[in-house]
């Protein structure tokens, strides 16, 4: 009777304790990114698990020195591929127009996603998790998308959301975090903090916080076996500090 009640215990201690190792996440550190190109920053034979926990990747943007001729910006993308695929897309469409003087618009960091998703008429999910139809408010009503790099008008300090170092006076530089999660083993969401600043959309435009805040993006495919990859663009655009965190998928 010991004998049994002995195995038992055992089987109970066993099976939570190995559930408990299958899903923690883990860390990996990619390191920098300063070459133009297309790349898996996963290596061969690593992958994410969606379905298992949540996936964090975070990296730092640098495009101070990257100011194109009129509009024709380079896009950078840093997101998930493979078995489903969301990206953050960055460039600076606006950069060589800026006015230290004025609350303009230099740099642009939207989200995409497949299938045929890639501006801010495609945010389609509220938080936390729910799905709707789209737009979200008015799309050109939006914060936390375009971004200025240097100052802005006097007393537009004042206005919501106007954050010294974050929303203005950036430099072009920008500390990116994607919140990656799986509402199904099929469908997932992507959330976006820009220098902490996360996204929203007005129906109309008010010096307050917007109507729909934060907002995602939706996207689909196979969660269960998901990898980062970087897609950089861009005279003098630089990735750095490269990292996520979650489940990794079974080998």
């Amino acid at each position: 009777m010991k004998k049994i009640l002995y195995l038992l215990l055992s089987v109970v201690l066993i099976i939570p304790l190995g559930t408990s190792f299958a899903s923690t996440p883990v860390t990996r550190l990619y390191g920098d990114m300063i070459e133009e190109g297309s790349f898996w920053v996963d290596k061969y034979g690593q992958a994410w698990d969606l379905t298992r926990c949540d996936l964090t990747l975070s990296y730092t943007l640098n495009m101070s020195e990257h100011v194109p001729e009129g509009q024709q910006t380079d896009w950078t993308l840093v997101g998930i591929g493979s078995g489903a695929w969301a990206w953050m897309s960055s460039g600076a469409p606006a950069a060589a127009t800026t006015d230290p003087h004025l609350n303009d618009i230099d740099d642009k960091l939207h989200l995409g996603s497949m299938p045929n998703k890639g501006d801010e008429s495609n945010y389609d999910v509220l938080f936390p998790h729910r799905v709707v139809e789209v737009p979200i408010g008015v799309p050109r009503n939006n914060y936390g998308i375009w971004f200025d790099r240097d100052g802005i008008g006097k007393g537009q300090e004042k206005l919501w959301g106007a954050i010294d170092g974050a929303t203005y006076n950036t430099d072009g530089i920008y500390q990116v975090v994607l919140t990656y999660h799986a509402i199904s083993p099929d469908l997932g969401t992507v959330f976006a903090a820009v220098n902490d600043v996360q996204s929203g959309f007005y129906v109309e435009w008010r010096n307050t916080r917007p109507d729909y805040f934060p907002v995602g993006m939706s996207f689909s495919g196979d969660l269960s076996r998901i990898k980062v990859f970087a897609s950089l663009w861009g005279e003098n655009v630089k990735l750095t500090d490269i990292s996520a965190s979650g489940c990794s998928a079974i080998p």
